[in-house]
């Protein structure tokens, strides 16, 4: 006889924590990744740091939409006001 998951409410909070906390290290990886290659560009083109800086905003901003896109994916959903089965529309 087959075991069925663990479908307690504590069991699904451990799983959605662990998916935030893969979104904070996606925001910090797409940072790093891009403040690298913005080294890179610097050294390759001498023109420290205007490269560099660029590499972190656009890290930032590309990290900030992942994480942003995780978290509202793993959040529950809101109910829309009115509430009903018709969302308050008759």
């Amino acid at each position: 006889m087959a075991t069925e998951p663990d479908e307690s409410a504590e069991s699904r909070g451990f799983g959605a924590g662990y998916s935030i906390v893969a979104a904070g290290f996606t925001l910090a990886f797409a940072v790093l990744l891009f403040l690298g290659a913005g080294v890179l560009v610097d050294r390759w083109l001498h023109t420290r740091p205007i490269f560099t800086l660029i590499g972190v905003l656009v890290g930032l901003g590309a990290g900030m939409y992942a994480f942003i896109v995780r978290v509202l994916a793993e959040s529950p959903p809101r109910k829309k006001p009115g509430g009903g089965a018709n969302g308050g529309v008759t």
